[in-house]
């Protein structure tokens, strides 16, 4: 009988020892503080004569890491730092009297080189404009679905997005003869 309690105990000590294992592999991921807020008009329109009624709805998002100053790690009461917030629209158009959506459009907000930029998602990838919402090129999707062919006014490269959300461009300079990398940074400045 005493083997059998043993046993049970032992048994209930694993679980439990797994249960910690499991929190503590979760409670690594960095927090990140979310805004979102949602905006619905109703647009009168005449087609044909006729007073038409077509719902816009813009989601903005904004998100932003929770850290604390590297220098301070292990310490307590580490100051609290504040990273660029990651500003995304999602711009959603109802063109007919149906309870969907029948478009969905997706802008996100980056600076390179103290120049904002706005990309937005199209079928095939996306257009990057301006801050005067003037086209500036585009990116679409390669067949390794990572990766982006770029196609911007002054060279044609290629992109992708690192694990901070920035968008990572490559591209050859025939003036240098060489590879530069560059970057497009999360930004809420618009």
């Amino acid at each position: 009988m005493n083997i059998t309690i043993k046993t049970t105990n032992m048994k209930y000590l694993i679980y439990t020892f797994s249960l910690l294992l499991v929190t503590g592999a979760f409670a690594q991921e960095q927090p990140v503080d979310k805004v979102k807020e949602t905006k619905v008009k109703t647009i009168k329109t005449k087609k044909n004569g006729k007073t038409v009624e077509n719902k816009v709805k813009v989601t903005t998002t904004k998100e932003q890491k929770v850290m604390t100053d590297p220098s301070y790690k292990g310490t307590i009461d580490a100051p609290q730092v504040f990273p660029d917030v990651k500003v995304t629209k999602t711009v959603s158009i109802d063109n007919d009297q149906d309870p969907f959506y029948d478009s969905e459009d997706k802008i996100v907000f980056y600076n390179k080189k103290d120049k904002n930029y706005k990309f937005q998602s199209n079928k095939r990838g996306f257009l990057l404009s301006d801050a005067n919402n003037e086209r500036v090129g585009k990116a679409m999707r390669s067949s390794n679905s990572q990766y982006y062919i770029l196609d911007i006014n002054n060279y044609s490269g290629v992109g992708y997005f690192n694990k901070d959300g920035n968008f990572i461009v490559e591209y050859y300079d025939s003036d240098t003869d060489m590879m530069v990398v560059e970057a497009f940074e999360v930004t809420s400045k618009f």
